[in-house]
C-alpha cells in the first residue's frame, strides 16, 4: 500500500507543470508611424511534459491582442494568460542601492551637525537669559556686570564662529544630497516600471532547450518623417537625405536590434464608412462674419504656397542607405545596420535614404502678399520619391537657410522644393495712382485698379523668375470684373490668378504692368475677400 502511494506521488509531481520566469531580449523592432512591432526571444530549459514559464516586465501599453508566440518542434502551446503584476516588488537597483547608502551617509552627518548648531544655540539662549536677569537685578555688583559682559562677548562670539563653521560644512553636505537625488531620480526614469505578464503554458514531448520568441505591437512608439534638403548649386542635382526621427517611451531599452521603419499606421477602426440618410430643412439666417474672416485666413495661406510648376526633369539617382521595399500598402525601410533605440523622452535620428534628384531650379515670388523672392526647386515625378509629409532642414552651398515642410498630399505633376529667400533679388509692388480711375456712368460706377511691378536682379547670374498675382472674381451679377492689360502674363479664368515668367539677366531691371476694372451700380459697396 505504501509503494502505492509513493508512486501516485511521483507520478503526481511528474506531470505538475514547471513554473519558469523569463525577460525577453528584444531583438527586432518595426517602427511605424504610430505604434511599433517588437520581436524578442529567450532560452527556456523545458522538463517533459507541461511547463509554466512567465514572461515578466513587457512593455505597460502593450496591446494584448496582437501577441505571436514562436515554438520549435516537438512542443505545443496549450494556452496563453496576459496579466498585469500590480504587487511587482520595486526593489532597489544596484546603482540605486549605492546612491541611497551615499545619501544616507552624508544625511546623518547633517543630522549631527544640526545637533551642535541646536545645542549652541540653545547656549546662547541660556546667556542672554542670565544677562538680561543679572543687567535688570540693581542688587548685582558693578564689577560682577562688567565680567559678565565680557565673558557675554567672549563666549557669543566662539558660538557664533562655530556655528558659523558648522553651517559651512552643512551647505556642502546638502549640495551633495542634492545631487545624489538628482542622480537617484535619473536612475528611477531608465528603470523599467512595466508590470505587463504573460503566462504561456507550453507541452514538451522531452527535455529540451527552448528558442522562445514573442512579438507584440506596443503604442508608445513610432517615428516622424524628417528631411536634410542640400542644393550645392543651381546647376546641380537637389540631394533629399530621408531622416527617421525615433521615439520609444516602452520602458524597455532596444538594444542592437534589427530594425525596420514602415510608413504604415495601424488603425484600430477597420469598419468601412457607411453612407447615412441626407435631410433638407428649411435655412434660419445667421451671421456670416466669423465664416467669411475664416475663408480670408485660410485663402492667404492657399495663396502663398500656391505655384503653377513647369518644365520637364530627368528621373532621380537612388543612393541606398537602407534596403527599401515599397509594399502594396507602406514603405517599408531595413536599416543595413543593427541600431540602439533606448526608452527616454529623447528621439533619436536614423538616416534612412538618399536620393539625388535632377530639379529645375527657378525663383518665386507673390509680390502682392510680400517682396520675397524664393530660389525654388521643382521635381517631377515626385511620386516616385516615397516622400510622405515632414519637416525638412535647407542647404544651400553648404549653408543651412532655415526650415520648410514637405506636404506629401499635393496632387500636381510638379513637386515644388522652396530653398529660401534671396535677398539679392528686388522686388517692389505699387499701385498707380490715376485721378480717371473712378467713373460714372449713368447708374453705374467704372473704377480702374493699376499695378506696376518693378524687379531688379542684382546677383551674378542670369534668372529665371515666376511673378504671381490676381485680380478679384466676382460672384454678384452686379459686379463684373474686367481684365484691361495683362501683359503677356498667363491668367486663370478660375482662379483670378496672372502669372509672369521673366529671364532676368545679372545687374538687370524689369517691370511688368497690369489693371483691370470693375462695374457695379452706384448705390453699391464693394468689399474684397478670399476663401
Amino acid at each position: 500500500m505504501r509503494h502505492s502511494i509513493l508512486i501516485l506521488i511521483f507520478s503526481l509531481s511528474f506531470f505538475k507543470s514547471q513554473e519558469i520566469k523569463k525577460e525577453i531580449d528584444v531583438k527586432q523592432a518595426t517602427v511605424f508611424l504610430q505604434g511599433a512591432k517588437v520581436f524578442g526571444s529567450t532560452n527556456v530549459n523545458l522538463q517533459k511534459g507541461r511547463n509554466t514559464v512567465k514572461i515578466i516586465n513587457l512593455p505597460n501599453d502593450l496591446d494584448e491582442n496582437t501577441y505571436k508566440i514562436n515554438l520549435e518542434k516537438n512542443t505545443t502551446l496549450l494556452s496563453i494568460t496576459p496579466q498585469s503584476n500590480f504587487l511587482k516588488n520595486d526593489e532597489l537597483t544596484e546603482g540605486e542601492k549605492k546612491l541611497d547608502d551615499e545619501r544616507k551617509k552624508f544625511q546623518r552627518q547633517v543630522n549631527l551637525l544640526n545637533i551642535q548648531i541646536k545645542n549652541l544655540t540653545g547656549e546662547q539662549n541660556i546667556i542672554n537669559d542670565n544677562l538680561k536677569v543679572s543687567t535688570n537685578d540693581k542688587s548685582t555688583p558693578q564689577e560682577q556686570l562688567i565680567k559678565l559682559t565680557e565673558f557675554y562677548r567672549k563666549r557669543m562670539l566662539e558660538i557664533d564662529n562655530q556655528v558659523f563653521l558648522l553651517n559651512e560644512q552643512k551647505s556642502v553636505l546638502d549640495e551633495s544630497i542634492a545631487k545624489i537625488n538628482k542622480q537617484f531620480s535619473e536612475e528611477q526614469t531608465h528603470k523599467n516600471s512595466n508590470r505587463k505578464e504573460l503566462i504561456l503554458e507550453i507541452l514538451a514531448e522531452n527535455e529540451m532547450n527552448l528558442n522562445l520568441g514573442v512579438s507584440y505591437i506596443v503604442s508608445n512608439a513610432g517615428w516622424v518623417p524628417s528631411y536634410d534638403l542640400r542644393a550645392q548649386s543651381t546647376k546641380k542635382p537637389l540631394e533629399i537625405v530621408y531622416k527617421g526621427k525615433i521615439y520609444q517611451k516602452t520602458g524597455q531599452d532596444w538594444n542592437n536590434v534589427k530594425l525596420f521603419v514602415s510608413t504604415y499606421r495601424p488603425s484600430y477602426n477597420q469598419n468601412r464608412p457607411i453612407l447615412s440618410p441626407l435631410y433638407v430643412a428649411e435655412y434660419t439666417a445667421y451671421n456670416n462674419e466669423d465664416v467669411k474672416v475664416g475663408y480670408m485666413q485660410k485663402a492667404k495661406a492657399e495663396m502663398s504656397n500656391s505655384y503653377q510648376m513647369r518644365e520637364e526633369v530627368a528621373a532621380p539617382s537612388q543612393i541606398p542607405v537602407a534596403t527599401v521595399s515599397d509594399n502594396q500598402m507602406n514603405i517599408l525601410y531595413e536599416l543595413n545596420y543593427n541600431q540602439t533605440i533606448l526608452s527616454q523622452e529623447k528621439e533619436q535620428y536614423v538616416i534612412l535614404d538618399k536620393k539625388n534628384v535632377e530639379s529645375t531650379y527657378k525663383y518665386h515670388t507673390v509680390p502682392k502678399l510680400n517682396n520675397q523672392v524664393f530660389l525654388m526647386a521643382f521635381v517631377k515625378n515626385w511620386q516616385n520619391l516615397n516622400l510622405i509629409s515632414g519637416e525638412a532642414n535647407i542647404y544651400f552651398e553648404d549653408n543651412y537657410i532655415g526650415k520648410t515642410n514637405i506636404t506629401s498630399n499635393y496632387v500636381k505633376d510638379e513637386f515644388p522644393i522652396s530653398l529660401g529667400i534671396d535677398e539679392r533679388i528686388v522686388v517692389k509692388r505699387i499701385k498707380i495712382e490715376d485721378k480717371t480711375a473712378q467713373k460714372s456712368l449713368s447708374s453705374n460706377k467704372l473704377e480702374t485698379e493699376s499695378y506696376e511691378i518693378s524687379i531688379r536682379n542684382n546677383t551674378k547670374e542670369n534668372i529665371e523668375l515666376e511673378i504671381l498675382d490676381q485680380i478679384p472674381l466676382s460672384e454678384n451679377q452686379k459686379i463684373t470684373v474686367k481684365t484691361l492689360d495683362i501683359g503677356n502674363g498667363k491668367f486663370d479664368a478660375k482662379t483670378g490668378s496672372i502669372l509672369w515668367n521673366r529671364k532676368i539677366s545679372s545687374g538687370a531691371s524689369e517691370k511688368i504692368n497690369f489693371s483691370y476694372e470693375l462695374k457695379y451700380p452706384k448705390e453699391v459697396q464693394i468689399q474684397y475677400y478670399s476663401r
